[in-house]
This record gives structure tokens, sequence and C-alpha cells, in this order.
């Protein structure tokens, strides 16, 4: 690094701020220790909780690459989600990338439970996840070191930060690996997070690929912190940051700063950020609003589009507006009328070919709706829009 990055790079300390007694913060973090102990309204059957969940999982990974400069707009990756184009040797560069941060989530999801140990072995990981099969800078987003610290100093665009020496990134790192593994009180977990998502990209650890590695990092902190799938929540952490971009990199820049006061303003936009996601994923595993307020629209919205028949719109109202959101061959007879068995057969084979009607169990004949890899899909994402579910930065062209 060159003397005059030397003299504009500024240290500051690693370590727990707590907010005052009464603050908007020590509000905000006592309602989301109660988020994570709540038990969510429903229940949602899991056969639409993992729909949802992937729906998602497709708006994290999107969210997360768009807020590094992908250009693919949600109406894109939602035709490529329905054509299944998933093959990553077909992909441009663009689509691969968001296909890596779709694989890193998973990766963390199958690694990282509440308590997991956080460490340089499983960042390591993510990162060349993240970076894999992408061209290096300026032609794409990947890394020269995959999962490996840099040994380059960085330049973070549009930011006055310079980050430290390749030299001292080592050291500061297993800082913040021992900082996010001690045990603190419970009421500081997510200030723990917050102020971990600050240090890592204060750091800047990799020649690049940084932003991406750091929210799947602080993703993994929160499945740490019992904000987990497994115990019923969706959750959608890019979505903190990719609403409004430009605000984003402006709180990274006040937290810069070092100043207690300005740090805690930087937890405070995170932790508030995390709360309003948690709220809206309530609503959507409420199992009457789902049923009411998003699916039904959505089947409307499909049948408005042509993108489903009368006769199937029919069919998937009364999968929907059943008790558990699953119907048996008989209760389909009875929305399509007394036709034979051999026509009633053909019917739902059409539809199980859609992907819109799903067996329960492979070979069974108790279905379900399917919404994730059809053009169902664009109905439910219009009724999510309109929902406020998602970030209106995603439809940007």
């Amino acid at each position: 690094m060159d003397s005059a990055n030397k003299k504009n790079f500024k240290e500051i300390p690693l370590k727990l701020y707590e907010p005052a007694w009464g603050s908007d913060l020590a509000s905000v973090i006592l309602e989301l220790e109660q988020l994570r102990v709540k038990q969510l309204g429903g229940p949602v059957p899991p056969y639409i909780f993992f729909q949802l969940k992937d729906i998602f999982q497709m708006l994290e990974s999107l969210g997360s690459a768009r807020i590094e400069g992908n250009r693919t707009t949600l109406a894109e990756f939602v035709e490529r989600v329905i054509e299944r184009k998933d093959n990553p040797a077909d992909a441009d560069e663009q689509m691969r990338e968001i296909a890596n941060i779709e694989k890193a989530i998973t990766f963390i999801e199958e690694q990282v439970h509440s308590g997991t140990q956080i460490t340089r072995a499983i960042l390591s990981e993510i990162h060349k996840i993240i970076v894999e099969g992408l061209q290096f800078p300026p032609k794409g987003e990947g890394s020269k070191n995959p999962g490996q610290y840099r040994s380059i100093p960085v330049v973070i665009q549009k930011s006055n930060h310079v980050p430290p020496e390749p030299v001292r990134v080592p050291e500061y790192m297993e800082e913040l690996f021992n900082f996010v593994n001690t045990v603190v009180e419970s009421k500081n977990d997510l200030l723990v997070t917050a102020l971990a998502h600050h240090r890592a990209a204060w750091i800047h650890p990799y020649d690049n690929g940084n932003g991406r590695a750091i929210r799947m990092f602080t993703y993994a902190l929160l499945i740490k912190q019992g904000f987990a799938i497994t115990d019923g929540r969706i959750l959608n952490p890019t979505a903190i940051f990719c609403n409004d971009r430009q605000r984003y990199y402006d709180m990274l820049e006040l937290a810069d700063s070092g100043e207690p006061e300005k740090v805690l303003e930087w937890c405070e936009y995170v932790l508030k950020g995390l709360r309003d996601e948690i709220k809206k994923i309530d609503r959507l595993l409420d199992y009457k609003y789902i049923t009411l307020e998003v699916l039904m629209p959505a089947l409307s919205f499909a049948k408005e589009r042509q993108f489903i028949t009368e006769r199937e719109h029919a069919i998937l109202e009364a999968v929907v507006t059943s008790d558990d959101m699953a119907v048996k061959s008989s209760d389909i007879e009875k929305v399509i009328g007394e036709v034979s068995s051999v026509h009633r057969s053909r019917i739902i084979r059409g539809l199980r070919e859609k992907g819109m009607l799903m067996s329960l169990k492979e070979g069974g004949r108790v279905y379900t709706i399917g919404f994730m890899n059809n053009y169902l899909l664009r109905a439910v994402m219009y009724v999510l829009e309109n929902e406020g579910f998602v970030p209106a930065s995603l439809n940007n062209k």
C-alpha cells in the first residue's frame, strides 16, 4: 500500500457498544428478541412453506448481486426460473453470479445451526462458492484467489475508507472470528451481528466478492443466533440493504468513523431493517393471509393473463382454500363435475406436467399447489410486489 493510502488509513477498535436504555435501538433489540422466540401463525403446511422459502432465497440471491452492480431484473430472473435454465454451463456471467449466491445460501443452511462457531474455513468456503466460474475484474465478479485473503491493497469504490494493508488482514479477521464466537448476553447477539457486518466490510478481506461474502457471513450469524429456517422463519437479510443501495453505503461509511454514536446508528439501521423483514415474513407464514391475500389473488392474476384456464383456476382455487391446502382426486371431481376417470386423470396430469399441481408423496393421489417453477410464479411475484415484499430496486432496469 502506498504512502498516500497509509496516511488515509484510520484504525478503529472492534468492540461492543451498548445502547442507552430507552433509546430507539434498545427498543428494536427488545422487539427482535421477542420475534426470535415467537411462535408463528398458521401453521402454513411445509409443502407451501418451502416454496415460499425458495422464492425468498431467489430474492436474496438477486438482491445481493444487484447491490454489487448486477443488472439482471427480477422479471428476467423469474423467466429463467420458469424456463428452468439453471445449468451453469449455459448461464451468462450475471446469471452465474446469482446462481452462486443461491449455492452459498444452501451451504450455510446445511453447515450452520444455532450455536455453530463461524470460522475462517466456513467463510473461505462461502467465498469460493460465490466467485466460482466467474471472470476476473473488470470482465466479471470473480477472484484470482478464491477463499484466500487478499495479498494486494484494495480500493472500495464510492467510499473514503481505505482498508487495512494486506499483511494485517489475517490478524483483523482472527479478531473478528473471536468477536462473533464469544458468548454474550442474548440481548447483545444482534448488536454483534451488525458490528461484525461492518467490521468485515471495513477489513475487506478478499481481492473481490467482499460484499456478497459479507452478506452471506451476516446470514450465517443470524442462523447461529436462532433466526433459523428450521425454526419456521424465512430470512431475506439482503433486503435490509438492497432497498436503498446508496443508503447502505452511506451507513457503512458512517460507521467507518469509529465514533460510538455513529457506530450505534449503523446498528440501528441494520436491526430496524431486520425487524421489518421478519415482520413481513410473519405475515407470509400466517395461513389465512397466505390463502386470502397471496395465493387467491395470484390465481386471479394468472387467470386474467391466461396463464391458466377457467377449469385450472377452479381446481387450484379448491386446493388453496382447503383446510390443509391439499386435495384428493375425489375432491377435484367435485370441482370439475362428473367426468370419466380417464378424463379426470388427463386434467390432473396436465396440471402436474405444468408443475402447478404436485403430489404430496411420490405416486400418491393427494395434491397441493405448485407455484415456484412455473407461470404461477409470475402471478405470485406480482402479488408479493403489491404487498411490499419485493424490494423496488429488484425491478429496476
